[in-house]
């Protein structure tokens, strides 16, 4: 996993000046080395966190032999071998051992091809001289991230949004502000600011290094992954889930420098462990947050797992303080308001993994794969919820039961807010200006009929996409390189056509993975009650020196939404909280969580500053 930069604008010969402020910017990513490649009309900066092939021959920016073509990538392709095999016998030469080489050789002998076979995570830009184009492509479920920034004739692609100030000022964007406070996640292309655009997963762009307009080509769409075939028996169906995460979880062993777990003491990291254990036949570092004598601490099944599998376990302690401590960091390197308060404690866990290991495997992403989520359970109520609340006036029904939820949702769609769990009614009367249209989440619901593979739909496309871009950030932000075996298009593949009722058949979350899980963990973590990473956000708001001192920001004269509420009703908010009431107003820690990102963009670092002339200079360009 590394940090990458483009810049293009025909004929310019970028400053040297502004690649080093960029290389500064992303050197969190990638502390292992630097590359820079410039000519006429284009220049990419690349810093490496070296996993594969770790020595200098597999340094990027890399050119093959003929000149022909520089490539800068982030991420791992995990069938690599199996690709330069394929190579080798059309007579192709390898100089490294590494999978950059085999994306670069693989380009020269496929062409846009190689999109085809690659199954990894990835994002990267590729210089093809002969056809006088630049092509950058962002995996199918998005797992690396890739940023757009185009101002007239100038075009910027990065890793992070940072380097694309220089096209773009930091502005919010209202629609993904919009989102942000309803979903915690602005899904689809909005990255959060004006001007700078988050690549869709499975896209390739070909960007005319001599001028003209983006060409863009979907080669991957994983929804059309989504094809549950009755015919499966359960089985049959269990055989085909559990060789899927097996084989998976197998691939993401692949390191040059070893790889350590994060283990949370839930079924999906617990798998993950145990299969990895078994795979790899030696003793596995294993770490993990602790929340002390918490309840929602889960420490007690974090054992069960360190002590069969025998995993050399470590663990740091987190409460309130710390986790206030850090949230700056954690906001200022998501880009964004953190879509999970597990952003701090990810990142903090990674700055004590750096220390035996730059790799990490997680069990995220099995929730989205396998129906981990209540409304899985619950999907048949929902469903009839959502027919209710298309056809019956929510103001002419009763505020009483059966009819509440109907009344909530209001005319919404029931398989896009059954992921709402706040008041977001509350938060709209707040904002009213703020009120999310529909967007990419009810566009993905519209493409299927069935109301689970609605559910699955929105989930694999903009949930699960702010779990890998904060495991993503959190996890370089320590320069640590985030792996996930549940995301990984063969297991999509093969467990997005099993049948929905062996799937998700209502009453019960997971239960095909539960099944699986029994022939390698402990029965009582299996079918316990799913905890995830909940935190106390309630109680270490109620602290004055702890996350409570974030809520004078949102009563202070140059709090920066207030600019979107009535001031009055705001302040009031806060002091009805402070005063112990819970109900009726907006989640105090999800607005917290966004003035501190809205604060955040009028913030300079040093790097910036020391950036300034070369800033001017792309200005005037």
């Amino acid at each position: 996993m590394c940090g990458l930069a483009a810049f293009f604008e025909p004929g310019r010969r970028f400053e040297d000046a502004l690649l080093a402020g960029v290389d500064r910017e992303l050197l969190h990513r990638g502390p292992d080395s630097a590359g820079h490649a410039a000519e006429p009309g284009w220049a990419l900066v690349f810093r490496r966190l070296a996993i594969m092939d770790p020595g200098s021959a597999s340094d990027q920016p890399m050119t093959d032999e003929s000149g022909r073509c520089t490539l800068i990538f982030n991420g791992e392709v995990y069938n690599f071998r199996k690709l330069r095999a394929q190579l080798e016998t059309e007579g192709v030469r390898f100089r490294t051992d590494g999978d950059t080489e085999t994306i670069l050789r693989g380009y020269l002998q496929w062409g846009e091809g190689i999109l085809d076979r690659l199954e990894g995570m990835y994002a990267f830009v590729l210089i093809d001289r002969k056809r006088n184009a630049a092509l950058a492509a962002r995996d199918p479920f998005g797992i690396k991230p890739l940023y757009l920034a185009q101002r007239g004739n100038r075009i910027g692609i990065a890793s992070e949004m940072r380097p694309l100030y220089r096209l773009a000022e930091p502005q919010p964007d209202e629609a993904a502000l919009a989102e942000l406070l309803t979903f915690t996640w602005a899904a689809g292309s909005l990255s959060n600011l004006r001007g700078i655009e988050r690549v869709p997963g499975g896209t390739l762009l070909a960007i005319p290094l001599q001028g003209g307009p983006i060409a863009r080509r979907r080669f991957c769409d994983v929804l059309d992954t989504l094809k549950p075939d009755d015919a499966i028996s359960p089985a049959e169906a269990e055989r085909i889930a559990e060789q899927a995460v097996e084989t998976s979880v197998r691939d993401h062993l692949m390191s040059d420098v070893g790889y350590t777990l994060q283990l949370s003491g839930g079924i999906d990291s617990s798998l993950v462990a145990a299969m990895a254990s078994q795979a790899a036949g030696r003793r596995i570092a294993s770490y993990a947050v602790s929340l002390g004598d918490h309840p929602f601490d889960e420490g007690e099944y974090r054992k069960m797992v360190v002590d069969r599998y025998g995993l050399d376990h470590h663990e740091i302690h987190i409460g309130g303080r710390e986790f206030a401590d850090a949230l700056p960091r954690a906001v200022r390197h998501m880009e964004g308001p953190v879509p999970h308060g597990g952003c701090v404690t990810l990142m903090l866990l990674c700055d004590r993994m750096r220390d035996g290991s730059k790799v990490a495997l997680t069990g995220e992403g099995a929730d989205e794969m396998f129906g981990g989520y209540l409304r899985y359970g619950v999907w048949k109520n929902l469903a009839r919820q959502d027919l209710l609340a298309r056809f019956l006036p929510s103001r002419l029904l009763p505020p009483v039961w059966p009819f509440l939820s109907v009344k909530r949702l209001d005319g919404r769609d029931s398989a896009v807010y059954s992921a709402v769990y706040h008041d977001f009614h509350a938060m709209h009367a707040m904002f009213p200006g703020l009120v999310p249209a529909p967007g990419l989440r009810e566009a993905t619901s519209r493409r299927f009929k069935d109301f689970r593979d609605r559910l699955f739909a929105i989930d694999q496309v903009s949930y699960l996409e702010s779990l890998l871009v904060r495991q993503d950030k959190m996890s370089m932000a320590a320069s640590v390189e985030a792996r996930v075996p549940y995301v990984h298009l063969p297991l999509a593949k093969a467990v997005n056509r099993l049948p929905r009722d062996i799937r998700a058949p209502g009453g019960e979350t997971k239960p095909l993975l539960k099944r699986i899980a029994e022939k390698f963990l402990d029965n009582r973590l299996t079918y316990r009650r799913k905890i995830g990473l909940w935190l106390p956000y309630d109680d270490w708001l109620a602290e004055p020196k702890g996350l409570g001192r974030y809520l004078d920001l949102l009563t202070d004269t140059d709090g920066r939404l207030r600019a979107y509420a009535d001031p009055l009703a705001l302040n009031n908010a806060v002091a009805r909280f402070r005063a112990g009431e819970r109900k009726g107003i907006p989640s105090m820690w999800m607005l917290v969580n966004v003035e501190m990102w809205l604060r955040s963009l009028s913030e300079r670092g040093a790097a910036g500053k020391a950036d300034a002339p070369a800033l001017k200079a792309v200005a005037r360009a």
